[in-house]
């Protein structure tokens, strides 16, 4: 069996059959009358009028066959619009196109086949007249040309019917195109009075009795507008589950619905034909915004004495549409009403024309809090708007309105507006322009009252000013960072100055071109502190001057965040030139007169002594007092003399350590011993609490020794008599922490950044009666620190003090 195959023009030739409405449509005389004529003239059992649509052939008019339709696969029909003339088959079972085809070998068990093809009037072939016999037969030239005559009358039925249902077509489109333009020019008034007018207008098109608005939310159906007989139980917003309506079809269908009997159609077992029984009914979706809001539908307890029509569906679709669009915008203009009232300001529609007039079409009840005027007194004219405008303003204003309209660009502007009875506030605008077909333009917009951000914000640039001045003028160097990609971002004169480089080539620099190599652990230290504590430093190192020089600078800083939300440094770099030179002559200065003053100084001290002690013949008592006087204070002042020296040792990196794993208890014994004759002159004793022998410090044994002296020595000297010392340690995760506390009077909180520093004294007056240099703290820091320890302190003024030293343990 070999189907048929498809014409090169099978998309036109369908929609040419579909435009018959022949399909699928009950049989007709005028057909009917050709195939009796047929099969009585040729004697055979079988004559149809066959239609070959996309996957059968559908008989219209059908004599001696019960079937009303066979696939197109195994068609004859089909193989015979492939041609302009007769298709005859003469003998089935000696034609290897057909001799195996299911018609042939079972019912009606075709051996003899002739089709005229049909063409409709643009000459598409849409079918044939054929006739079929169960035993061979052959057509002569008078029977062929019979056949093709009545093929010519079954052509002009075809053809004719679709010329007066063109005809009928354009008198429908006419009614419809009449239909909705009566809307269009009638439809004012309000929402009610429009859909009102529509529903009217399509009960009397589709000669319905009842038309409807519904909603539809989730499972709810709610009867909004309706014209219904005065008999009718509706009323608006009553409601039902939609399962009862017709709608749920159309809903199931998600197309438009139209049923012109409902007890002949498909849905007449549907649960809502029972509950309404409405016979007649014709429905469309009513659709905005990407969803279905609910249902145009119109329906009569009556069937249609004839089907409703693609134009009835068409014109049903189209009101749909319309009805949306009025809801829709009645509801975006509600939305809008419902916003305006609510946003701070106004929205407004603004036209300007060619002539240079202007008005207000459209503004919020917003525009009296910032005109001072009503939405009517400007919807002519916009004067009384520009009037309320600042008079410094105005011409501005009007340039900026003047721009935008010659680019069509957005308006944006801030100006200052007084309506009656108030100060001037600042207004800020802004508009997206439109030009019009009568060329005048007209932006759609919104006004706000800004006058406190205005306000604050000229303030904020007074401010700004006043600190940009104070940044300039500062005498310290000044510099603005980001802290992760560590991009200069501003610096001011004096740091400029210091480096010798301009503005723009400081921008563009890194922290490592200004930055010698060897500070890359202050660097880590620094943006660790940030990140714990959001500052840094202060501490000191050097920057590269543009001709290569360098200068020491001290470095210290604080995070801030920026407007946008970014990490910024602000850094503070003061250049220490001047005073790093101060020191160092200072220091040659004291290094000189130490060195010169010692020796001569023992050499006093010792003679003193001696003369005190009677080798050079009797002293009387008052002498005595008086050596004893001027003996002491040699020792103080030679005591100042190797803390100097000590100090300038270790600033200049002169003094060598010997670390070695030492006992902690044996370091501890031997300070705790040799401090506690000290103690004993003021009637103080030291207490050593338990230190294991298994624990041991790696240091230099000497230099431990003279730092924990320093401790032992002021807790002493700062406790009242008769009091204790408390020295003792603790080991935990392998550091050892060294501690020595007194019970005296405590060191003020304000002296607490200052206590390491050289020569600080928390009173000059007390510490003088006390004795001391003021240096022991700050050797002690230096010792410990070279001996890889730190040292800290705990006070308070009336409780006494607590000094520590941490170092890391090593093995006994």
């Amino acid at each position: 069996m070999k189907a048929p195959e498809t014409p090169a023009n099978e998309p036109d030739r369908l929609l040419a059959l579909q435009n018959t409405n022949l399909l699928d449509t009950p049989p007709e005389e005028r057909f009917d009358r050709l195939t009796r004529m047929a099969k009585l003239a040729f004697s055979v059992p079988i004559a149809l009028v066959s239609l070959v649509d996309e996957k059968r052939q559908w008989f219209k008019s059908c004599q001696g066959l019960d079937a009303r339709q066979t696939s197109r696969d195994i068609s004859f029909c089909g193989h015979a619009i492939l041609g302009q003339q007769l298709f005859i088959i003469e003998d089935t079972h000696l034609d290897s196109r057909f001799s195996d085809n299911p018609l042939v070998i079972g019912p009606p068990y075709i051996r003899f086949y002739a089709g005229a093809p049909l063409h409709n009037h643009e000459g598409y072939r849409l079918g044939t007249l054929c006739i079929i016999g169960t035993i061979p037969k052959s057509l002569d030239s008078a029977q062929q040309e019979l056949l093709q005559e009545l093929a010519r009358c079954v052509e002009n039925e075809i053809n004719d019917f679709e010329a007066r249902k063109s005809r009928r077509e354009q008198l429908e489109k006419t009614q419809i195109l009449s239909t909705l333009n009566r809307l269009s020019v009638d439809a004012s008034g309000s929402l009610e009075q429009k859909i009102t007018m529509a529903l009217d207008l399509g009960r009397e098109h589709l000669e319905l009795e009842t038309g409807i608005v519904s909603e539809i939310n989730d499972d709810t159906y709610t009867v909004r507008w309706f014209r219904a007989p005065e008999t009718s139980v509706l009323a608006t917003g009553l409601s039902m589950p939609v399962a009862q309506t017709y709608c749920s079809l159309m809903l199931e269908k998600r197309d438009h619905l139209a049923i012109s009997h409902m007890a002949t159609s498909e849905y007449c077992n549907q649960p809502c034909y029972a509950e309404q029984g409405l016979e007649s009914y014709i429905a469309a979706p009513i659709e905005f915004d990407g969803k279905v809001f609910g249902t145009l539908n119109f329906s009569s307890v009556s069937p249609r004495t004839t089907p409703f029509t693609d134009l009835d569906r068409l014109f049903v679709l189209g009101l749909a549409q319309w009805v949306a669009a009025l809801i829709q915008q009645h509801a975006h203009e509600d939305t809008l009403k419902k916003l305006s009232v609510n946003v701070p300001g106004m929205l407004y529609q603004f036209q300007r024309y060619q002539d240079g007039r202007s008005r207000f079409p459209y503004s919020s009840e917003g525009i009296y809090d910032i005109y001072g005027v009503s939405p009517d007194a400007v919807e002519k004219d916009a004067s009384p708007a520009f009037d309320a405008i600042h008079p410094d303003d105005v011409a501005y204003v009007a340039e900026s309105i003047r721009q935008s309209e010659e680019s069509l660009s957005l308006w944006e502007s801030q100006y200052r507006v007084k309506g009656a009875g108030e100060d001037w506030k600042w207004v800020e605008g802004r508009a997206t322009p439109e030009r019009r077909p009568d060329d005048s333009v007209v932006w759609h917009g919104f006004i706000a009252n800004i006058d406190e951000k205005k306000r604050t914000q000229l303030a904020l640039q007074e401010s700004e000013q006043q600190l940009r001045a104070f940044f300039e003028l500062s005498p310290i160097g000044i510099l603005l960072t980001d802290f992760y990609s560590g991009r200069n971002r501003d610096a001011n004169a004096a740091l400029l100055d210091c480096t010798g480089y301009s503005h723009s080539e400081f921008m563009e620099l890194e922290y490592w071109d200004v930055t010698p190599p060897g500070y890359e652990t202050q660097k880590q230290q620094a943006a660790a502190d940030l990140k714990e504590h959001g500052r840094y430093g202060p501490f000191e190192q050097e920057l590269r001057r543009r001709d290569g020089s360098l200068v020491p600078v001290l470095l210290q800083g604080v995070l801030i965040e920026s407007v946008s939300g970014e990490p910024l440094i602000w850094s503070l770099v003061k250049d220490i030139s001047e005073r790093r030179r101060t020191e160092k002559l200072k220091n040659e200065f004291i290094s000189t007169v130490s060195h010169e003053l010692r020796t001569p100084l023992t050499s006093i001290v010792g003679s003193l002594d001696l003369v005190a002690s009677g080798v050079a013949g009797p002293v009387p008592d008052k002498a005595r007092e008086m050596l004893a006087i001027a003996s002491r204070n040699g020792r103080q002042l030679t005591y100042l003399i190797n803390d100097l020296l000590d100090i300038d040792k270790l600033a200049e990196g002169k003094m060598s350590f010997q670390l070695n794993p030492t006992s902690l208890r044996q370091i501890l014994q031997q300070a705790a011993e040799e401090n506690q004759p000290l103690g004993d002159r003021r009637d103080i004793s030291i207490h050593l609490g338990p230190v294991p022998d298994t624990i041991a410090i790696r240091v230099d044994s000497r230099r431990m020794a003279q730092a924990l002296n320093n401790l032992l020595s002021n807790a002493i000297k700062f406790s009242e008599e008769g009091n204790i010392v408390d020295l003792f340690a603790t080991e935990k995760d392998g550091l050892v922490t060294i501690f020595v506390r007194d019970y005296g009077e405590g060191i003020p909180e304000k002296f607490h950044e200052q206590v390491f520093d050289k020569f600080a004294q928390a009173d000059g007056s007390a510490t003088r009666s006390k004795g001391g240099t003021g240096l022991g703290l700050a050797i002690t820091r230096e010792l410990i620190t070279r001996m890889d320890g730190s040292v800290g302190f705990s006070s308070s003024e009336g409780e006494g003090s607590t000094f520590w030293i941490s170092l890391e343990s090593d093995v006994a």
